[in-house]
Order: C-alpha cells, then sequence, then structure tokens
C-alpha cells in the first residue's frame, strides 16, 4: 500500500519501481477521498498557525486516517510505503505495525514539514527509511530514528523524456536557461532569486508559481522582470516540456537540503536538458567518476553556463552519462530492490 499525491512525480516514479520488482501496489491519494472544493480550501489556509486552523483541520486528518485504517484492513498489503508523511498519525502505525512492514520515502526534512506535527515522531515506527540527504541520516539517526539510508529516486523514463518541441511550443517555451518553481515570499524567495539572477545575461525563463516576485523581491531583482512568468499549476507533462524547449536548467539548494540531491536534476536529465546544479557533497557520490560542473559560488553560474551553451557535444555527453548513472544505479527499480533486500534480511 503507497501512500502518497499522485500529483507527484515521485509517485509514477515510485509504482513503476515496485510494479517492476513484481510487487502488488496499491496507490492512495487521500485527496482523492475529498471533493475538490474541500482540497482547495486545504491547501489555501494550510500555512495558517495551528491554532487557528485546528478547528477544521483535526476532523480532516480523522478522516483522511479512518480512510488509511480502512483501505488497510481491506487490501493487507505487506508493506505500507509513505511518501514524507501524507497526514498519517502515530495511532495508525501503531495499527499497521501488528501486521505489516513500514517503510517512508523522505522528500522534505519532516524538522522543515510544518503541515503534520507528527512528521519526525511517525518515522520511528519505521523498518526502511530512503532520504536523499546524507546529513539528514546521520542527524535523525543520532536521535534514534531507525534505519535510514541515503539513495535516490531517478526519474520514471515514462514521465520525463525526450520529445521533438512543435514550433509555438518553443515559441511559447524555448529559452537557453530554464527555471521551474515556486516563488516564495520569505528568505527562501531572496535566495531563489539572487539565484536566478546569475543567468540574467541568458534567455532565461522561469516559471514561478506564487507571487513571492511581484509582492516582495522585484524591486530588488528588477532585471528579472522579463524572465519570471507566472503559472501556478505544475505539472510532470508541463515541466517536461518546458526542459525539452530549454539547454541548461538551474537548480538551486533549498535550504532544507544539506548535502543533498534535489529531485528536480533526475526530472530534468530524463528530459534530456542539463541540470547545472548549486553544489553540495552528495553530488560528488551519486556522480562520482564523471566531469560535471556544479556552482560552488553563485558568481560563477553565469560563465559555467555560457560554456555548456557555446559546447553543445560536451553538455550532450554529459548529458548521456549522468543519465547512465541515473539508470544503472538510481532507477526506481534499483532503489526498491535494495529497499526489499534491506527488508528480508531483517525478517
Amino acid at each position: 500500500m503507497f501512500l502518497s499525491a499522485k500529483r507527484y512525480s515521485v509517485s509514477s516514479s515510485l509504482v513503476h519501481g515496485l510494479e517492476a520488482n513484481g510487487i502488488e501496489t496499491l496507490s492512495i491519494d487521500y485527496e482523492e477521498y475529498f471533493p475538490e472544493y474541500i482540497n482547495a480550501f486545504v491547501r489555501k489556509y494550510e500555512s495558517l498557525p495551528n491554532r487557528v486552523k485546528e478547528t477544521w483541520k483535526r476532523g480532516y486528518v480523522k478522516k483522511i486516517n479512518n480512510f488509511y485504517k480502512a483501505t488497510f484492513a481491506e487490501f493487507k498489503p505487506d508493506i505500507v510505503l509513505i511518501y514524507n508523511n501524507q497526514n498519517v498519525q502515530p495511532w495508525l502505525l501503531e495499527e499497521f505495525k501488528k501486521t505489516s512492514e513500514i517503510a517512508f520515502i523522505l522528500g522534505d526534512h519532516p524538522l522543515y514539514t510544518p503541515t503534520n506535527i507528527y512528521s519526525l515522531q511517525i518515522l520511528f515506527y519505521a523498518d526502511y527509511i530512503i532520504s536523499p540527504d546524507s546529513f539528514w541520516c546521520s542527524q535523525l539517526a543520532a536521535m534514534g530514528v531507525p534505519h535510514i539510508v541515503f539513495d535516490s529516486f531517478a526519474s520514471d523514463p515514462g514521465t520525463y523524456f525526450p520529445i521533438d518541441p512543435e514550433f509555438n511550443d518553443l515559441k511559447t517555451y524555448g529559452s537557453e536557461v530554464a527555471y521551474i518553481g515556486t516563488s516564495h515570499k520569505n528568505s527562501w524567495g531572496y535566495k531563489r532569486f539572487l539565484f536566478l539572477s546569475q543567468f540574467r545575461k541568458f534567455n532565461l525563463k522561469a516559471f514561478m508559481s506564487g507571487d513571492g516576485y511581484t509582492g516582495r523581491w522585484k524591486e530588488f531583482f528588477p532585471e528579472l522582470g522579463n524572465s519570471i512568468i507566472r503559472h501556478d499549476r505544475f505539472d510532470p507533462q508541463f515541466n517536461n516540456m518546458v526542459y525539452n524547449c530549454s539547454k541548461v536548467c538551474p537548480v538551486d539548494l533549498v535550504p532544507s537540503l544539506f548535502n543533498g540531491v534535489h529531485v528536480r536534476i533526475w526530472d530534468i536529465l530524463g528530459s534530456g536538458s542539463f541540470p547545472l546544479c548549486e553544489y553540495s557533497s552528495d553530488l560528488d557520490e551519486v556522480f562520482k567518476g564523471i566531469q560535471v560542473p556544479f556552482i560552488r559560488k553563485y558568481n560563477e553560474a553565469a560563465d559555467i553556463t555560457g560554456y555548456l551553451l557555446k559546447n553543445e557535444s560536451e553538455r550532450s555527453e554529459m548529458i548521456r552519462e549522468m543519465k547512465s548513472r541515473a539508470m544503472t544505479r538510481f532507477s526506481p527499480e534499483k532503489v526498491i530492490s535494495r529497499m526489499l533486500s534491506y527488508m528480508t534480511r531483517m525478517r
């Protein structure tokens, strides 16, 4: 039984990895249990303080957990796999543990996840935890969180893949440098626009949700005005198109990733563009033996980008090598196989 929002591209990758290992999989997205107007209400007011939203959030989460419990009783899974927290509460995991093993895939650091106060506590029920950041592993293990390993999921090739964009798509989305992300109003937003400003001399298109740029940061980065394109609904099809219409796609390190690998890297590679990453030490392990440029200081970004754009054959060869690494070591099938092997040994 796999609990995850289906709008995440990682969800299709995980299902592919499970099924490739012969695992019958029931995917559950709790939002499908509610009418869309309720989901929209929750998304809109999720960031309110707990004392304000407690009046409606408690009943909402209780319904989710009761839905999980009823589905679990009917499906009788051997393994429950959870992406991040999916509003799961500890009492439910007590029930699951009686007959099933529990595994987590972390995409967000539980100490930076305000949507569920139990994000850290529920990890103590795990039989296996996949973390995209080696620092999270050591930090959480020091607290006593069990069975946590560093690993990373490459994207399902059926979701992110090369295409030949049509003329109108290239006219709309075509760029030298493309970025997809959220426009925050806090310091994360300032960091992101500081990062994007390093690419201002190129043909940059940044598709961003939220009004952080116009609402707060435009006066500090006015040079980005023509490059920021408001786009509030992202999905893998849209992202794949944007990446296919670009040559270089910068990937900034979000503040909750310390040594880690951002999943966007794999999406970009799958589409056939080049992920130019802000450096983190786990990238050295993931791409060991491949000569890949990283942004170690922001003022290096423009020179690296210029080099990549001028040297197409070299850029293409690096993409080929990086994609090969993704499939040979980090394919969904391989990562799930490592998880199943570990859980089998521990029984």
